[in-house]
C-alpha cells in the first residue's frame, strides 16, 4: 500500500518538495483560475523560516481548516501566521494584507507521534489537522461533511483546492495562483484512522492544508477533508471526523444540547389514519444558528412501510425521516443519524416536532422516543 510522503509544505525559501520531470498517467492538477473565494493562501513562521501553503473558512467566518505540519517544525509549534483569503497573483501578497487570526487549535498527538514515528508518518498524518480562529469574520464560510472519511471513500465527485508552489511536481512554478483540481471521483483508500488517499490525483509541493470538496446531489459542494502529504500520483489527506468538529466547536465555544420528546410513555398510533400524531422537544440557550444536528427515533411495529414521519424545525424546515413504502421490515430505529445538511444555518431555539402516522391498516405501530442533538455557538 503506497503512502505518500510528507513534501507539500513549502519553505519560502528552500521549498521542501520533490519537483519530477514527470506527472502520472490520469493526474488532474492543475487547472488554473480562482474556484472559490473561502480558500486562501497561508503563510506560518517556524523555527526555520517562512513555511507556505493553503487553508479555508469553513463551518463559520470566525474559523480557518488547514494542517498541523505547517504549524509544527522540531518540536515547535509557529508563532505567526497571517491568512490571504482568495488571493490570486503572479507575485507573494504583501503582508499589510493579511489577516491574522487569533490563535489555533491542534491535536496533541500530532506532535507527539511526529516526534516518534516521524512526520511522514502514518501516526502523524492521521492527526495532521488544525484550526485557526478570529474573534471576527475571514469571510464567507464554506460548508462541511460531518463524516469526511465515507464521503471521501464514495464515488461523490470531489476537487483539491490550494496554492501549490510547483505544479503536479513537474517543476513548473505556481507563483501564488489558486488552483483547482477538476472534478474527479476516485474513491480514498482510508489508511490510517482519519488519514486516506486518492491514486492518480495530485497537486504539488507547498499546498499543505489545502481544501478537498465533495458534492452533495444537488451540486453544492462542502469540505470533506484537508491536505496533508502528496507525491508525484497521490494526495493524502485528514477527513474531516467528530474530532475535529468537536475541535471546531471548542474553537467557537460551541456548545451541543441533547433534548427528547417530552412524553417518554409509549403511544400506539392510530391504525389507517391520515392525521399525524405529533411529539415535541424544545432547544433554547443557543446565540446563533444551528451547526450540527443528529437525531434519534424509536418506533416499533411490524411493517415500517406503513409509516409516515418527518421532523419539523423551530423555524418550519422539514427533514422526512421516514415516508410511506412496500417495504415489509420490521421498527423504525434510527440512532444519531446526521441531519445536518438538512437544517444547518436555521434557528437552533425553540420548538422541534416529530409528525408521524401509520397510514395503511392492519399493523399497529407504536411511538417510543425521539431526540435531536443540536450544536450552535452557545451563549
Amino acid at each position: 500500500m503506497p503512502i505518500p510522503d510528507r513534501f507539500n509544505a513549502a519553505k519560502i525559501a528552500g521549498l521542501l518538495v520533490l519537483a519530477a520531470p514527470w506527472a502520472s498517467a490520469g493526474v488532474y492538477y492543475p487547472k488554473q483560475g480562482l474556484f472559490d473565494s473561502s480558500t486562501g493562501y497561508m503563510e506560518t513562521e517556524l523555527p526555520d523560516g517562512w513555511f507556505r501553503g493553503s487553508a479555508v473558512i469553513a463551518r463559520d467566518p470566525r474559523l480557518l481548516y488547514s494542517c498541523g505540519h505547517m504549524l509544527y517544525e522540531n518540536g515547535m509549534w509557529a508563532t505567526d501566521y497571517l491568512f490571504y483569503r482568495a488571493y490570486h497573483s503572479r507575485y507573494s501578497p504583501n503582508p499589510t494584507q493579511g489577516a491574522s487570526p487569533r490563535g489555533y487549535r491542534y491535536f496533541t498527538s500530532y506532535a507527539n507521534n511526529s516526534d516518534i514515528y516521524g512526520q511522514n508518518s502514518g501516526r502523524a498524518f492521521a492527526y495532521d489537522f488544525s484550526i485557526f480562529y478570529g474573534t471576527g469574520s475571514f469571510g464567507t464560510a464554506v460548508g462541511w461533511w460531518s463524516d469526511g472519511g465515507a464521503i471521501m471513500r464514495s464515488s461523490r465527485a470531489k476537487r483539491i483546492v490550494g496554492y501549490p508552489s510547483r505544479l503536479e511536481y513537474t517543476g513548473a512554478r505556481g507563483y501564488y495562483y489558486q488552483h483547482a483540481t477538476g472534478w474527479f471521483t476516485n474513491r480514498a483508500v482510508q489508511s490510517r484512522g482519519s488519514y486516506h488517499y486518492f491514486r492518480n490525483v495530485t497537486t504539488g509541493g507547498g499546498n499543505s492544508g489545502g481544501p478537498v470538496f465533495a458534492k452533495d446531489t444537488n451540486g453544492s459542494y462542502y469540505l470533506g477533508g484537508i491536505l496533508v502529504s502528496g507525491s508525484y500520483s497521490t494526495a493524502g489527506i485528514y477527513t474531516l471526523n467528530s474530532s475535529s468538529n468537536s475541535m471546531a466547536s471548542a474553537a467557537l465555544a460551541t456548545k451541543s444540547v441533547r433534548v427528547d420528546s417530552g412524553n417518554t410513555d409509549a403511544v400506539a398510533l392510530p391504525d389507517g389514519s391520515s392525521t399525524y400524531l405529533v411529539r415535541e422537544a424544545t432547544t433554547s440557550g443557543f446565540e446563533e444558528n444551528i451547526t450540527g444536528l443528529s437525531f434519534s427515533a424509536s418506533i416499533t411495529t411490524p411493517r415500517r412501510g406503513d409509516l409516515d414521519v418527518y421532523l419539523r424545525s423551530p423555524s418550519g424546515r422539514i427533514r422526512w425521516v421516514h415516508k410511506q413504502s412496500q417495504e415489509a421490515a420490521a421498527d423504525l430505529q434510527i440512532d444519531n443519524a446526521d441531519y445536518t445538511a438538512k437544517f444547518r444555518g436555521q434557528a437552533a431555539n425553540g420548538v422541534w416536532q416529530l409528525k408521524m402516522r401509520d397510514a395503511v391498516r392492519g399493523n399497529e405501530a407504536t411511538f417510543n422516543h425521539f431526540s435531536v442533538s443540536v450544536s450552535a455557538t452557545g451563549e
